[in-house]
């Protein structure tokens, strides 16, 4: 397979990574880079009898029933690796990361467990501290320039996905394959834009009540915003209220993330 698409800085530490993987390894990894080819990187090194625990169908979690199922199949001997990957790590209920706690404390032989965290929710401490930790960080420019280069797309489109998914790799491959997926987040940059250049009208709140049923397209919305208020500040210089909008989007973003409610969150913008 290809190799992951990572920053420079983290290419070393994956090296290391795939020569001798860790009994218990913790991913962190902001939503858009390419933690997908790096967990497959990592799986690729030997043969592995692998489980996936992602939450069921329909929910948000990652249950206790699911930890102790996937566990459950592996309490005997196996001469071959055998790894459990859990995507997104932090969608674990508390109780699911106690179940897993007693494992990580007590590992059986040739057993491995690669945890992928993807958001702001805190997994329990003594998890941490069982885990060697790889955060992954955004490419570079030149990173994402060559790859869009690979990708075939006319200039106006690459510019267009460059702007939208700078530093993150994963994110840039699927706005480029993906037209719908583009025409989206080119509607999130028409609202975004209008936010930021008249946060305090009523059209705008109006916007803003579009995104208040969907915490994800929230968070879709106040990347595309920061992103452009970010672009504005580096090419006007010093603006204060552009940088105090940037803290705005910040407080906002994070409260989404931490399950806040959406409308409230928005509303932080016109506030």
């Amino acid at each position: 397979m290809a190799s992951p698409m990572i920053a420079a800085q983290d290419s070393a530490a994956l090296q290391v990574l795939r020569g001798t993987l860790p009994q218990s390894l913790l991913i962190n990894a902001e939503p858009g880079l390419d933690e997908e080819a790096v967990v497959a990187a990592l799986l690729e090194t030997e043969p592995s009898e692998i489980v996936h625990l992602t939450p069921e169908e329909g929910k948000k979690h990652i249950s206790i029933e699911q930890v102790r199922s996937a566990l459950a199949k592996f309490v005997t001997y196996a001469q071959a690796r055998r790894v459990v990957v859990i995507r997104p790590a932090d969608s674990m209920t508390t109780e699911a990361q106690n179940a897993l706690l007693k494992t990580l404390e007590e590992p059986n032989a040739g057993l491995h467990f690669i945890l992928v965290r993807s958001g702001d929710e805190p997994l329990l401490p003594t998890i941490y501290s069982r885990c060697q930790i790889l955060t992954l960080h955004r490419t570079s420019l030149k990173q994402d320039e060559a790859q869009l280069e690979t990708l075939k797309l006319d200039a106006h489109t690459a510019q267009q996905v460059l702007f939208l998914a700078t530093g993150r790799p994963a994110l840039i491959r699927r706005l480029a394959r993906q037209p719908k997926l583009l025409r989206e987040y080119q509607s999130l940059v028409t609202d975004a834009k209008h936010i930021v250049s008249t946060p305090q009208t009523y059209e705008t709140l109006r916007t803003l009540q579009t995104y208040a049923s969907s915490r994800d397209n929230a968070l879709r919305l106040l990347d595309v915003a920061a992103t452009i208020v970010q672009f504005q500040l580096k090419r006007g210089g010093s603006d204060t209220s552009l940088a105090r909008y940037v803290d705005t989007i910040g407080h906002a973003q994070a409260a989404l993330k931490q399950n806040a409610n959406v409308k409230l969150a928005l509303l932080e913008l016109v506030s």
